[in-house]
């Protein structure tokens, strides 16, 4: 695990509030291990509007002073850094390269897009929903991976992660949980809970659960199943001065790929879904039932590596050496298809396999199916093989970086996967981001178009504070599309689909050292006609909104009907 130098920096108002010690005000709701529900809002969902999550950016918020560098529990290196200036937005988020963990938390907004409309007709402030049920729901605003959209399996309710804190707070995306406490960690913000907020359809009611899961990293997603929220994500942000202990590496391989939780549990500890991958022989138990609830109710690795291993998917099943732990399965996409298979997808980072997985049997999740602990994870046939750091050409091989995925009720032989692109402005090229269609033909998944058209891979766009929202009439920057986010869709009447997406950007011209996460990114659709094996669109993408300055648009879902 790479060694990160850190820094934290605290917006102006917490710093007053910490120099003044017990004089100083603080408003922030306490943590606690299970959120409340907040009561129904005015707002009502129609079936089949679009739903969208957005983030905005504080414009009161100053990230300024001079603070320890790379302070941990056990560690502490006395060397001053000092915060970018200006500190606000958008340049704030140049403070990477000072700050490897660096991060602004922001409000989560949902967005509510009729058929055809111009713009939203309804938002809805969650952040403040869940201040109604006195508690905090906030996301990283940076952090792309975050807030994906998932409808439950019975189309009642939707859910999405974020994290049990106010707003401005900073490097939260990679704190410990309050449970999982890895002290090597060099990232010293406070022990954030990652919770899972899940609206209902009926009553517009939400309701917010709190859990120990992604410890040091961040979760991306979750959905409802049968009464069981399945999530994804990564954790561990673990130093080398010290390196964490076996023990405490066995700890943070519990709390990565996919965990499970109870709706409305009063215990935050999740429950990992795969099968145990020890490349020392090592083994896995469960908790047994009433297990009281501490790091015990995670279960018991005996044997463990001292570099860490896997549950669900390993690269030793390709014949590769054993990568450290969590490293293989970083997901970010999650998406249960119209038969009951989950699926998930892993588009990121030099380790592990790039590509899509399915979990456990096929059909897992149907008539009320729950996933085993012990599920296998296993590559989907006819996507890549390829390890992260050999990738082979994209225009070959279809997706390498998959994000989002949607399957149509109507055609479940047909699968759309989104390509979040590599990070690098020009390659689109070689086929880097965009839409990738697949086919399912005699069990093998066949790459039948690779959609781009509209999208305007490698061309830049100005967004522009027009209003001097965050200093200046007028400020501005350009950005890159790079590819596609979070998806989904909907089959229309004549047999065609329509998917929706938010897409990826690279090449900010503030510079290298800006944070590609925090770019006004764009929602964009395109209706596609699959024919045999022929999948085409006659029209391309089309930009539905480009984020306003300071805000950024994360996942996507359509209201089901009844």
């Amino acid at each position: 695990m790479a060694t990160k130098a850190t820094f934290r920096l605290l917006p102006i108002t917490v710093l007053v509030s910490t120099l003044f010690g017990c004089g100083g005000g603080n408003s922030t709701t306490p943590q606690s291990s299970a959120g409340g529900t907040a009561p129904a809002s005015v707002s009502n969902f129609t079936a089949g509007n679009l739903l969208v999550s957005r983030s905005t950016y504080d414009p009161a918020n100053v990230v300024s002073g001079t603070l320890p560098f790379n302070a941990t529990p056990e560690t502490t290196n006395s060397t001053p850094v000092t915060a970018v200036t200006p500190g606000t937005f958008p340049n704030v988020f140049t403070n990477a390269t000072n700050d490897a963990n660096f991060g602004v938390t922001s409000e989560v907004l949902l967005d509510q897009w009729a058929p055809g409309a111009a713009s939203a007709a309804q938002t809805i402030d969650i952040t403040s929903m869940a201040a109604k049920a006195q508690t905090n729901f906030a996301t990283s605003f940076s952090s792309k991976s975050e807030l994906a959209l998932n409808v439950s399996l019975d189309h009642k309710s939707m859910t999405l992660v974020a994290y049990n804190s106010p707003i401005d707070q900073l490097d939260i995306s990679n704190s410990n949980t309050p449970g999982v406490v890895d002290p090597t960690n060099n990232d010293i913000a406070t022990p954030t809970f990652r919770t899972v907020a899940q609206l209902n359809f009926a009553d517009s009611s939400m309701s917010f659960t709190n859990t120990n899961a992604f410890s040091g990293d961040n979760g991306r997603g979750a959905i409802l199943a049968t009464g069981m929220y399945y999530m994804v994500g990564n954790a561990g942000d673990s130093g080398k001065t010290p390196k964490p202990t076996t023990a405490q590496l066995d700890m943070l391989t519990m709390d990565t790929g996919v965990q499970s939780i109870v709706p409305g549990s009063s215990c935050p500890f999740t429950q990992v879904i795969g099968a145990f991958q020890s490349s020392s022989g090592g083994s896995y138990s469960p908790a047994p039932a009433g297990t009281a609830c501490s790091l015990a109710d995670m279960g018991t690795i005996t044997g463990g590596n001292s570099t860490g291993d896997q549950f669900g998917f390993s690269v030793t099943s390709l014949g590769q050496p054993a990568d450290k732990t969590g490293k293989d399965d970083n997901f970010r996409g999650l998406f249960v298809g119209p038969d009951g298979t989950m699926y998930v997808t892993k588009g990121s980072g030099s380790n592990g396999v790039n590509t899509v997985y399915q979990v456990g049997a096929t059909g897992a999740l149907a008539n009320g199916g729950l996933l085993p602990q012990n599920a296998t994870f296993t590559i989907v046939p006819g996507f890549t093989t390829a390890l992260a750091s050999n990738p082979p050409p994209t225009t070959i091989t279809g997706t390498l970086f998959p994000f989002g995925l949607w399957i149509p009720p109507s055609n479940p032989s047909i699968m759309f996967v989104a390509d979040e692109g590599d990070g690098t402005a020009g390659d689109q090229t070689t086929g880097s981001g965009g839409l990738w269609v697949y086919q399912n033909q005699n069990g093998t998944w066949k790459p039948l178009a690779h959609l781009t058209a509209g999208l305007n891979l490698g061309t830049p766009y100005t967004v522009t504070d027009s209003l001097g929202l965050f200093g200046t009439a007028g400020a501005n920057y350009t950005t890159t599309p790079d590819g596609l986010r979070s998806i989904t869709g909907q089959t229309n009447s004549d047999g065609s689909f329509t998917i929706f997406g938010t897409t990826s950007t690279a090449g900010n011209s503030l510079g290298a050292n800006f944070d590609s996460g925090a770019d006004s990114n764009q929602l964009v659709k395109i209706t596609v006609n699959v024919s045999g094996a022929t999948a085409t669109s006659a029209s391309g993408f089309s930009v539905m909104q480009t984020a306003p300055f300071g805000q950024v648009l994360r996942g996507v879902a359509i209201v089901p009907g009844a």
